[in-house]
C-alpha cells in the first residue's frame, strides 16, 4: 500500500503571495480634510394676545367684522412686520358660527422676494393647555395675508379661560430678507462652541456711545436754546444728508465754525436723534415724545429713525386718535404710518367718518380725507391675499426723498 503524499499547500502559491509580515511596503497616503460649515440664522417672533369676553364676541359681533392685533416684529429685521386678524363670527357668510384667523405681512416693500414662513397659532385654555388653531408654512409678500383657518365655536369655547378670555399665541419663524446661505471653511478658532461675550457690533456701538458721551475729539456743537450737544461732523454728515450739505459748503456758517443753531426744536428730541446716529438706537422713543422725534428726524432726513417712530406710532392707532395721526402722517410724508391708518380705516371707517374729528378733517383737508377713503374703497377686503392698490401709500418709506433746506 503506497503512502499518501502531503503537499505543502502554502508553498504552491509562494510566488504570488506572502505572509502578512512579508507584504511589500504600501505607499503612504496624504489625507486632507476640508472642514466646512453652513451657518443659518432664522428669526422668530411671538405674539401674545389677550382678548376679553371672547365668548360674547363670538355671539354678538357681526359676520365679517374683525379684530386686528398690533404689529409685531424682530428688531434685526425691522422691515418685516406681522398682524394677526381674528373674525369672531367668521370672515364670509359661509364662515358664520366659526372663528376665522389669518396672519398678514404688513412691512415688506413692493417687489421684494417673498418670505417663506413657518407659523403656528394656538390658544392656552384654563389649564394652560394648548388648543391648536393652525400650523402651516407659506410664503408672504407685501400686505399679504395667509388664512383663513376656520375653527368651530365649540372648540374656541373650550379654549377660553374661566373668565371668558381668549389667550392667543402666534409664533412666526422665517429667514430675514436678503439672507444668504453659504458654505464657509471652518477655522481652528471656530471649533469652540462657546458664544463670544461681546459681539463686534455691540462693542462698536458701545465705543461710539462712550466717545460721544465723553466728548472725545468732538469738532462741532449743536445749540438748542440754552443747552448744547457736542458731536462729530463725520457722524452727523454720514447719517444726515442735511448735515452733510451744511459741512460740505464752505459758505455755510456751520462749516466755518462748526456751530449749529436749532431754533424750532426741543433739546430732548435733538439729543435722541444724535444718540441714534451714534448707536442705532435711543431710549427716548419710550418717553412719550415720539412725534417730536419723528418731526426732527424728518427735517434732517434721518430716515431710519423716522421709520422706527412711524412703526411705534402705528401701534397706538385707535378710534380717538386715528384722524390726528392721519393728518400727522400726511404733514411729515410718513408713508408707512399713513398705510397703517388706511388698514385701520378698512375695518372702522363706518364709525370714524361720523366723528367730529373726521368732519373737521373734511373741511380743512378734504384732499387727504378723499385720498384715505379712496384707498379704503379700492381695497378688496374679501380677498385673503389682498394687497393695497395704492402702492405709494402702502409701501414703507423710500430711502430717497426731496431734500428740505435746514434753518
Amino acid at each position: 500500500m503506497s503512502s499518501r503524499t502531503s503537499w505543502p499547500v502554502l508553498d504552491l502559491n509562494r510566488s504570488n503571495c506572502s505572509r502578512a509580515d512579508e507584504l511589500p511596503p504600501q505607499p503612504r497616503r496624504l489625507e486632507v480634510v476640508s472642514k466646512q460649515a453652513t451657518r443659518v440664522t432664522a428669526l422668530s417672533t411671538k405674539l401674545e394676545w389677550k382678548i376679553e369676553q371672547f365668548e360674547k364676541l363670538m355671539k354678538l359681533v357681526k359676520n365679517g367684522s374683525n379684530l386686528i392685533s398690533r404689529m409685531f416684529s424682530v428688531p434685526d429685521a425691522p422691515t418685516v412686520c406681522w398682524e394677526l386678524h381674528v373674525y369672531p363670527n367668521g370672515k364670509r357668510d359661509e364662515d358664520m358660527n366659526h372663528v376665522s384667523f389669518f396672519l398678514r405681512q404688513v412691512g415688506l416693500a413692493r417687489g421684494e422676494e417673498p418670505i417663506m414662513t413657518e407659523f403656528q397659532i394656538y390658544a392656552l385654555d384654563a389649564n394652560n393647555q394648548r388648543v391648536s388653531v393652525c400650523r402651516d408654512t407659506k410664503d408672504f409678500t407685501n400686505q399679504q395675508g395667509r388664512g383663513k383657518f376656520q375653527v368651530t365655536r365649540d372648540k374656541m369655547t373650550g379654549a377660553l379661560r374661566s373668565d371668558g378670555t381668549l389667550f392667543l399665541i402666534c409664533e412666526v419663524e422665517y429667514f430675514p430678507p436678503g439672507s444668504k446661505i453659504s458654505v464657509e471653511p471652518v477655522m481652528e478658532e471656530d471649533v469652540s462652541t462657546e458664544e463670544p461675550e461681546d459681539l463686534p457690533e455691540v462693542v462698536v456701538r458701545s465705543n461710539n456711545r462712550q466717545m460721544w458721551e465723553e466728548e472725545l475729539f468732538t469738532d462741532c456743537v449743536i445749540h438748542i436754546g440754552s443747552k448744547n450737544i457736542k458731536a462729530h461732523r463725520c457722524i452727523l454728515g454720514q447719517n444726515s444728508p442735511v448735515f452733510k450739505s451744511m459741512f460740505s459748503s464752505p459758505t455755510m456758517l456751520e462749516a466755518q465754525n462748526g456751530e449749529i443753531h436749532m431754533q424750532d426744536a426741543k433739546y430732548d428730541s435733538v439729543r435722541a436723534m444724535v444718540e441714534f446716529m451714534y448707536t442705532g438706537a435711543t431710549e427716548s422713543l419710550d418717553q412719550g415724545n415720539i412725534d417730536e422725534i419723528l418731526a426732527i428726524a424728518d427735517k434732517y432726513e434721518v430716515l431710519m429713525l423716522k421709520e422706527q417712530c412711524e412703526r411705534l406710532i402705528a401701534q397706538t392707532i385707535n378710534l380717538k386718535n386715528v384722524t390726528q395721526i392721519a393728518m400727522f402722517s400726511d404733514t411729515y410724508t410718513a408713508d408707512y404710518l399713513k398705510s397703517a391708518v388706511i388698514r385701520f380705516l378698512m375695518t372702522h371707517h363706518r364709525v370714524v367718518i361720523k366723528t367730529q374729528d373726521w368732519i373737521n378733517l373734511k373741511k380743512s383737508r378734504h384732499e387727504l380725507a378723499n385720498e384715505l377713503l379712496e384707498a379704503v374703497l379700492t381695497t378688496d377686503q374679501d380677498d385673503d391675499d389682498a394687497s393695497m392698490s395704492a402702492s405709494q401709500i402702502s409701501s414703507p418709506p423710500s430711502r430717497k426723498r426731496v431734500r428740505r433746506s435746514a434753518k
